[in-house]
């Protein structure tokens, strides 16, 4: 999978709507929901939130007689691992143990941190197998 785009703070909102119910919403849906959240937000702001979306790659829209389904293109777990990679790649040049190394470093894990990467290291090692 290729770069995925970072979302503002809103276009996240509105896509973690769409991931809780299910990774897909019909437009009437999304608006009630955003009602339900007290944002504010008027039909015409949601509708370009979503355009931008699109525009990024992110979601995708089905017509469905009158109304219109919004289909996540990426998963949750997809985005977070992918800004993750966007994050290493930009910031430690794709080195993970550098990352590790200044986390180390800056005391931001504890013992109890590092017991729990390396076990966490040796199950992918398992599941390599």
């Amino acid at each position: 999978m290729g770069s995925i785009q970072l979302m503002s703070d809103a276009e996240k909102e509105i896509m973690k709507l769409i991931w809780d119910n299910g990774g897909s919403i019909f437009i009437s849906e999304l608006l009630e929901k955003v009602e339900e959240s007290g944002r504010g937000w008027k039909r015409t702001t949601v509708r370009t939130f979503l355009t931008r979306l699109m525009e990024k790659g992110l979601l995708t829209a089905v017509r469905r007689g009158k109304n219109c389904e919004y289909r996540a293109a990426v998963t949750e777990e997809e985005y977070l691992s992918g800004q993750a990679r966007n994050f290493v790649d930009e910031v430690f040049g794709g080195n993970v143990k550098n990352l590790l190394a200044s986390l180390l470093g800056q005391e931001k894990m504890g013992t109890d941190d590092v017991k729990e990467l390396q076990a966490f290291w040796e199950k992918c090692r398992e599941d390599m197998k």
